[in-house]
């Protein structure tokens, strides 16, 4: 009943287009071009009823007002802060429910700040939203926010259902995950994914949704907890780091670098 298709736009964003198969209504996440979502319409015969903005970088929302003149009916907008579109904009905050195709999709706000402090995040317990919080293998990088506030996001994210699928906004695994090697080089379900990742995109295909469950296993970010990650972090910091959220740090500004 209900299906999602990856758009790729730009260089290596992707749009995510939600759709309720039995009758063709759609909503779509963090459109920042409206040419390749406005081709997947038109091919599949779709009606637009919503879309929804995890933040506001022009690479997630500079495609909604040429998205919203080519809709001959009414467009619902969910955002954490307001819009200058021609569309009535819904204002979400943490714990917004939001009743969508029909009701046949729900999904629920959660506020996640770091990468950009009005960021949030859109889930249930199958899927996940994620924009630029997390990433296959990687996490945002920190803008207005700070290192404090996307732990304390990624930490709730990791506490969701671990079956759920998670959905970020960029294609960015194979980068994500060398770096996640050089923190873990031993990491044998890292390896078989590497692996994975490599001949996904040898074929053109995204690497992306990837379980929660996964990710717990590969991506660095998440497994703060574990003594591979600290320790290699204490290796090269030659220190000693006190708490996740000091690795969590730590990983983040070498992963700014690397």
């Amino acid at each position: 009943m209900i299906e999602v298709i990856s758009i790729p736009t730009f260089n290596d964003n992707y749009v995510w287009l939600i759709k309720n198969t039995e009758n063709n209504h759609c909503c779509i996440v963090d459109p920042g071009q409206a040419k390749p979502v406005l081709q997947v319409i038109e091919q599949q015969g779709l009606i637009l009823d919503a879309i929804l903005i995890t933040h506001h970088h022009y690479d997630h929302i500079d495609g909604i007002s040429d998205i919203l003149s080519a809709c001959a009916n009414p467009v619902q907008i969910y955002s954490s802060i307001t819009l200058d579109v021609a569309a009535p904009v819904t204002l979400v905050t943490e714990k917004t429910q939001l009743n969508l195709l029909d009701n046949n999709l729900v999904l629920t706000v959660m506020a996640s700040p770091g990468h950009k402090r009005e960021h949030v995040v859109y889930y249930n317990q199958t899927m996940l939203f994620s924009g630029d919080t997390l990433f296959s293998g990687g996490c945002g990088r920190i803008l207005d926010g700070s290192a404090t506030e996307l732990f304390s996001s990624l930490q709730r994210i990791k506490a969701l259902d671990e079956n759920t699928l998670v959905y970020p906004a960029h294609e960015y695994t194979q980068a994500n995950l060398m770096f996640c090697y050089a923190v873990e080089p031993q990491n044998s379900a890292l390896k078989k994914h590497i692996e994975h990742t490599a001949k996904r995109r040898q074929r053109g295909l995204p690497t992306v949704p990837n379980s929660l469950k996964n990710e717990k296993e590969i991506n660095v970010f998440l497994r703060t907890n574990e003594a591979t990650v600290s320790m290699a972090m204490e290796h090269k910091l030659l220190d000693i780091l006190t708490s996740e959220q000091a690795v969590f740090t730590a990983l983040r500004a070498w992963k700014d670098h690397f």
